[in-house]
């Protein structure tokens, strides 16, 4: 029998962090295009979906912080494996309960100091 552990409020306030990281990059990225932004709080914790175990939290955390890496770096130096990885985590985020629905692309026209 495995024993599954709660994950801690840490992880949990990490995750909020990292998400409002991303979703400030993403206001500045559809601007002027409100119908990209679907929903008012897009990144979240998905009922039903999120066990809230220790293995859970630190999965979306460690996924969401390699996105945010991608979704950061210069345009011109995203690569294939950027690419793939992005779409990787953004699968393993969403699997484990938490809602990513943005492809990279949605970060594309993103307009920040060092893009």
């Amino acid at each position: 029998m495995r024993i599954m552990k709660a994950a801690t409020d840490l992880q949990e306030q990490a995750i909020e962090e990292i998400s409002k990281d991303v979703e400030d990059l993403l206001s500045h990225a559809v601007g002027e295009n409100p119908a990209a932004r679907q929903q008012e709080r897009p990144l979240t914790f998905v009922e039903g979906v999120y066990n809230g175990t220790m293995d859970d939290a630190f999965r979306i955390l460690s996924g969401l912080q390699l996105l945010h890496t991608i979704i950061v770096k210069p345009k011109r130096h995203i690569t294939k494996r950027d690419r793939e990885l992005f779409e990787r985590n953004r699968e393993q985020v969403n699997a484990c309960g938490f809602s990513f629905p943005f492809d990279l692309d949605d970060f594309a026209s993103r307009r920040l100091q060092n893009a």
